[in-house]
């Protein structure tokens, strides 16, 4: 039931993906690639979490909500920052690491301005001055020994361009990027192809959106380890857009392409599966 809601939400922001970049045409910004929600969406108590709840402010002096999981366990293996998607807000994609305390690890969520009760308006610009405040308040407050960043699929590119940002300031030990994309622009372009209505239009993606604000150089991360994450049966963001990023890293790297994954069902399908196989690769040495 939760992987058929989420396989609905994930079809209609693809379908308002695709009116936005038309409609970007006449507004020339990229505001309204966000689709936010302010209410709470789910209760952590439903699952048996109590997060701390966190504001802090930014660069550009938003406050921002997040919500911070401490490790159920005596040895804390390190600690997520979560770059969730472009829709709803934390209380509902926390539920994606929902998992992670009972298994010695930390997880801080926050959210992009405009989302839950973060002020502000989202842009490209402001989520990555968001994921740098983050990073800076969780290294302040919690003092992470094993630093793990984590993008999931609009928040992963938001998760690369803030490390990129942070790097040789923050130290950090893994990036993990699942089912994101390199390029704003590309990837409005690519959305815009899939359909014959749209087709004639991919050049909009390239005029109206900006790459400013996207990662520049993941090369960089060398020696750090990266993790790139896709479904094979994801037709959101395909998992060529993971492959284009794993071909743009350097080693250390690996790209998993789950059997049978859509978007951001990847830890749900195959009884859980791919929880074992992440918990066994951060635990490597």
């Amino acid at each position: 039931m939760k992987s058929t809601v989420r396989n609905l939400i994930s079809i209609t922001s693809l379908f308002r993906f695709a009116a936005t970049v038309l409609a970007l045409a006449s507004l020339g910004c990229s505001s309204m690639l966000y689709y936010p929600k302010t209410e709470k969406l789910f209760d952590p108590a439903r699952v048996q979490l109590e997060p701390e709840d966190i504001y802090f402010k930014s660069s550009d002096g938003n406050m921002l909500h997040a919500w911070y999981f401490a490790s159920k366990t005596k040895e804390n293996k390190g600690t997520v920052l979560f770059f969730h998607g472009n829709g709803e807000n934390l209380t509902s994609h926390f539920l994606t690491f929902r998992w992670l305390p009972e298994q010695g690890y930390s997880y801080l969520i926050f959210d992009y301005p405009g989302y839950g009760t973060s002020s502000g308006k989202p842009s490209p610009e402001g989520t990555v001055k968001a994921g740098i405040a983050a990073a800076e308040w969780l290294v302040a407050n919690k003092k992470p020994t094993n630093l793990i960043i984590y993008g999931a699929s609009l928040g992963g590119n938001v998760a690369l361009r803030t490390a990129e940002e942070i790097k040789g300031r923050i130290p950090f030990n893994h990036v993990i990027i699942e089912a994101s994309f390199p390029s704003y622009r590309k990837m409005g372009a690519q959305v815009l192809s899939r359909s014959w209505i749209t087709w004639l239009f991919q050049p909009i993606g390239y005029l109206v959106l900006s790459d400013k604000w996207a990662p520049k150089d993941i090369s960089q991360f060398s020696p750090t380890p990266m993790l790139f994450i896709a479904g094979d049966k994801d037709w959101i963001v395909e998992p060529e857009q993971s492959q284009k990023l794993f071909e743009l890293a350097k080693d250390p790297k690996e790209i998993w392409i789950i059997p049978g994954g859509h978007h951001g069902d990847l830890y749900e399908i195959n009884k859980g599966e791919l929880r074992g196989r992440l918990l066994q690769y951060l635990e490597k040495k």
